[in-house]
């Protein structure tokens, strides 16, 4: 059984076709036009939409879009009459699953829907799919074992495939780009190009050359043609990052490429075609740029039809342990040394610290020490000033060194638990973690007592 909406303007038609929905085992609910309908898929999941191409005040055509963007999941099946059936063809185009030529048989009507959710089933096997490997795939360029960041992966399983617009929010430093080779890599566009671009690094009239190219002449320095990189990246995926800074000319044309996929080369009259997936990433609070006019409202719902948050590293600090682990191995092999590790109070340390500079500072903070340090443990005199602010109070446990970083978070855990006797909710608080996660690493050390 599947949930369906059909929308139609012609009552009869559409209780008809509600009644053989329902008698073939379905869940139906009926719209009488576009905007109810987009009012039901707002507030309900449904699996497809079998609606008329004819219909007032909206039609079909603009229902899909609509409903591509508010509910990209949900297939859309139209109903089209003889004389729109080029309309249909287009709508194909724009992503509808099939139409259907009016007057039809309820029978034809039957087989094409078995035909869809045989479709719909293997598409949902494909997504479960992608969601195991979004796990594999991020787990070797990307640390997630905070909760925090495992919701991250998910999200990026479910739009990768999808050819929408991607908008990453988070603070700087986060991994922002990470997430947005990680959405390209497990789409269909993998085998074509990834091009970055932070918005914010050239003058207005140079990133609007960027993006959409020149022609000679069209500028002072302009002495050759140039295409711009929505050209370079035709079939893959352009990342741009902080899209906040761009400048509100450059906003109304990426609007117009967002809208047809067309565009024109500064000092051409001639438009061109690219099919490029934007993906776009900001640190800053882009509704309170709509709201001081710094950011165009259309660009912004454009480009926002998914959207994924990355928390910043002092909100996962269950993630810092791992991170530290994966850069002191990098940085090792990076700089031809040896293997190394922390002291557990440089670990403690870093869980005291807020890293306003999130994963990039902890990666910069891991390779400077291991430059500055002459032996095989990084201890706290190795880090830079900004740790010094930080009052420590003798080391916290005793251990031997030359321990692995796995076994030196395991008995700092410990340690804190037994100063407060065993008072697993305090000992949390200050290791800020949840106490569901503290759990689970006793369990895993064998002390779930």
């Amino acid at each position: 059984m599947i949930r369906i909406l059909v929308v139609d303007d012609e009552k009869n038609l559409r209780r008809t076709l509600a009644i053989a929905l329902e008698g073939w085992g379905h869940e139906v609910v009926e719209a009488a036009s576009g905007p109810e309908a987009l009012q039901k898929i707002g507030e309900e999941i449904y699996d497809l939409m079998l609606t008329d191409l004819i219909m007032e005040p909206m039609d079909g055509l603009a229902l899909l879009e609509q409903v591509r963007q508010v509910s990209p999941y949900t297939e859309v099946l139209l109903m089209s009459a003889h004389g729109t059936i080029d309309r249909a063809v287009e709508a194909i185009r724009r992503g509808a699953a099939d139409f259907v030529v009016k007057p039809f048989a309820m029978d034809y009507l039957e087989q094409i829907l078995n035909r869809l959710i045989a479709q719909m089933d293997l598409k949902r096997t494909v997504r479960h799919l992608r969601t195991v490997l979004a796990e594999h795939y991020l787990y070797d360029d990307m640390v997630a074992a905070s909760p925090q960041m495992r919701e991250v992966m998910r999200q990026v399983a479910l739009v990768a495939d999808w050819s929408i617009p991607v908008l990453i929010g988070g603070e700087s430093g986060v991994g922002k780009e990470l997430i947005a080779i990680a959405v390209h890599h497990l789409s269909q566009r993998k085998d074509k190009p990834f091009i970055p671009i932070n918005c914010g690094a050239f003058a207005d009239t140079l990133l609007d050359s960027e993006l959409f190219g020149h022609s000679k002449g069209a500028f002072t320095g302009a002495v050759s043609t140039k295409r711009g990189l929505i050209e370079e990246a035709d079939g893959g995926t352009l990342f741009l990052d902080e899209i906040g800074e761009s400048p509100q000319a450059l906003q109304v044309r990426l609007l117009r490429f967002l809208d047809n996929g067309k565009f024109r080369r500064i000092g051409e009259v001639s438009e061109r075609q690219s099919d490029v997936r934007i993906i776009a990433a900001s640190n800053r609070d882009l509704e309170q740029h709509i709201k001081n006019k710094e950011f165009r409202e259309d660009l912004f719902y454009r480009l926002s039809v998914a959207v994924i948050h990355i928390p910043p590293l002092r909100e996962r600090k269950e993630d810092i342990a791992v991170l530290c682990q994966r850069f002191l191995e990098l940085c090792a092999k990076k700089m031809d040394k040896p293997p190394m590790h922390l002291h557990p109070q440089t670990l403690a340390l870093f869980h005291q610290y807020p890293w306003p500079g999130n994963v990039r500072e902890l990666e910069n903070t891991i390779e400077h020490s291991m430059i500055v340090c002459d032996g095989n443990e990084i201890r706290t005199e190795h880090l830079g000033p900004q740790f010094r602010r930080i009052k420590m109070t003798g080391d916290i446990m005793e251990m031997g060194r030359d321990m692995p970083l796995a076994e030196i978070e395991k008995q700092y855990i410990l340690s804190v638990l037994k100063r407060h006797q065993n008072n697993k909710k305090r000992a949390a608080e200050i290791l800020q973690i949840s106490r569901t996660t503290l759990i689970s690493r006793l369990k895993q050390y064998g002390q779930d007592s």
